[in-house]
C-alpha cells in the first residue's frame, strides 16, 4: 500500500486495518484448529494453473487425503504419497515412481501446510465478506514471511461450514495456482499403511530413488 500523504490518513488506515487483521487471524485459527482436529480428511477439488509466460491455463480434477503430516494426492495420471518422511511420486504414463525425502525449510507448500500452518508462516488480512447463492463467504489474503517461494495466498472460506472453499497461490513469476474444493469428507477410514507406496501393487514399475 502506498504511504499516506497526511498523518491523519495514515492513522486512520492503521486503526481500521488492525481489527481486520485481528479478525482474519481469528478466522484462520478457527478453520485450522477444526481441520487439525480431524483424524483424517478427504478433499475432492478442481486444480487450475494460470501461466503468464504463455497464456495457457491448465485445469484438472483431483483428490487429496490428509492425516497429520501424511497425505495422498491423486491428480491426472500422477499419484503422490507421503508418510511424513518420504515422498513417492508415481507417474502413470512413464510407469515410474520417484522417491524423495522431505526437505525441511525449503519454503514449499505441502498439502498439510496448505491447510494448517497459516498463522505460523503468514500474516492474515480480511479482504471482504460476501454472500453468494445464499452462502456467506470470507476472503482473506495471507502474505508469507521473507524467504518463501510465494508472493501471497488468497483463501475463500465458507463461513457457515467453517471450511476452506477456494485457495489461490501467487508465485513470484506472476503465475497463479488455484484450488476449488468441491467436497470435504472428515474422518475417513484410513491407516498409516495406506501412506506407503507398495511396488508389489505396481508390477514392473521403474523405481528412481533420488534420496
Amino acid at each position: 500500500m502506498k504511504k499516506s500523504i497526511i498523518v491523519f490518513f495514515s492513522l486512520l488506515v492503521s486503526i481500521t486495518a488492525f481489527p481486520q487483521s485481528k479478525k482474519a487471524k481469528a478466522i484462520i485459527e478457527e478453520i485450522t484448529e477444526k481441520t487439525q482436529s480431524y483424524k483424517s480428511v478427504e478433499f475432492e477439488f478442481t486444480f487450475t494453473y494460470e501461466d503468464p509466460s504463455n497464456g495457457d491455463d491448465v485445469s484438472e480434477q483431483g483428490k487429496l487425503i490428509i492425516s497429520g503430516d501424511k497425505y495422498i494426492l491423486d491428480i491426472e495420471g500422477q499419484k503422490v504419497i507421503c508418510d511424513g518422511k518420504t515422498i513417492w511420486t508415481y507417474i502413470e504414463d512413464a510407469w515410474e515412481v520417484q522417491i524423495n525425502t522431505i526437505e525441511e525449510d525449503d519454503g514449499s507448500i505441502t498439502p498439510s501446510k496448505l491447510l494448517t500452518t497459516y498463522n505460523e508462516e503468514y500474516k492474515a488480512r480480511l479482504l471482504k465478506e460476501f454472500n453468494k447463492d445464499g452462502v456467506q463467504y470470507q476472503k482473506i489474503e495471507l502474505k508469507p514471511e521473507e524467504g518463501k517461494k510465494w508472493v501471497k495466498l488468497e483463501v475463500i472460506i465458507d463461513a457457515d461450514k467453517k471450511q476452506f472453499s477456494e485457495i489461490s497461490i501467487f508465485d513470484k513469476n506472476g503465475g497463479k495456482i488455484h484450488y476449488k474444493i468441491d467436497t470435504c469428507t472428515p474422518n475417513i477410514n484410513i491407516t498409516d499403511d495406506d501412506f506407503l507406496f507398495k511396488t508389489e501393487d505396481y508390477p514392473d514399475v521403474e523405481v528412481v530413488d533420488m534420496r
